[in-house]
């Protein structure tokens, strides 16, 4: 319990890291005019490119993780899937439900947050299951290192 406590702690530190780049590059494109959904997809992305760097050698660093080539590919579905949703949720709030674009981008990235964080445990940077490992147990869990 205790290395799983841990790496969601190392979760949490990347992901406001992650929000604040998403944030910076929000605000700035949002300001020079540029279109909510525009800014999101930008801004997202360089939040990903961060949570790719941070999780993958901090947060789940394992080296009974499978091949880089698998986690890529269920890294990027994960975050197109996410900026999918979280795009949605921010129109809806803003443009259908009329909150502000500061509302919207805070219900559109908690809501990111917490799918992010279950998929990247259990999928993204899952250790490998060849090695008969419950990807459940706390000795699946990433070391606390």
């Amino acid at each position: 319990m205790t290395n799983r406590l841990v790496t969601l702690f190392k979760f949490g530190i990347v992901g406001v890291l992650n929000t604040a780049v998403d944030a910076m590059v929000f605000t700035l494109l949002a300001a020079a005019g540029t279109p909510a959904l525009i800014a999101q997809v930008i801004s997202y992305s360089c939040g990903v490119v961060n949570s790719y760097w941070w999780n993958g050698r901090w947060t789940f660093h394992d080296a009974g993780r499978q091949g880089k080539k698998n986690e890529i590919m269920r890294f990027v579905i994960t975050n197109l899937v996410v900026l999918a949703l979280s795009s949605l949720i921010l129109y809806i709030c803003n443009s259908t439900w009329g909150w502000s674009v500061v509302m919207s981008k805070i219900l559109a990235t908690l809501s990111g947050m917490g799918i992010n964080y279950i998929a990247s445990r259990y999928w993204v940077f899952r250790a490998d299951s060849s090695r008969g490992s419950d990807p459940l147990s706390d000795a699946n869990e990433r070391s606390v290192s």
